[in-house]
């Protein structure tokens, strides 16, 4: 019977650990579906993308090539936290955590600000952009 007590232990640390992940912040301003843009005459390619943020702390990004959304350029998912102004996106996959400071102008628009310049981003000088709240 004493060898089921690690299983036991180790099960138990999970579920206090998933528990503890749960309990992490989620600022209930940013649940929600969202777009961004980046301008066309911009320092950058252009892109435009659909983020839907679940209140379950997990997200979903649409990138576009076009401005009506209909060139589909890819899809990421993974998991999201967010609070007082700071938000972090952890794509599935990725081994890195991408880090914003957040400002909420106003109930439907959000602006971000990147942290840390990645090497591997596909614009240098993209670091700053706004999401616009998509009512249904």
């Amino acid at each position: 019977m004493n060898r089921y007590i690690p299983a036991f232990c180790l099960a138990f640390v999970c579920l206090i650990s998933s528990a503890a992940d749960a309990a992490e912040p989620l600022d209930q301003r940013v649940v929600g579906t969202w777009q961004g843009m980046r301008e066309e005459s911009g320092k950058c390619q252009f892109l435009a993308w659909n983020s839907n943020f679940l209140p379950d702390g997990r997200f979903e990004i649409s990138f576009f090539a076009d401005s009506e959304r209909t060139k589909s350029v890819q899809k990421e998912r993974g998991s999201w936290k967010a609070k007082d102004g700071k938000s972090e996106l952890k794509t599935d996959g990725v081994p890195t955590t991408e880090v914003y400071l957040y400002t909420v102008i106003d109930e439907d628009t959000i602006k971000y600000v990147n942290t840390v310049k990645d090497p591997s981003a596909d614009c240098q000088a993209d670091y700053e952009f706004v999401e616009h709240r998509v009512r249904s």
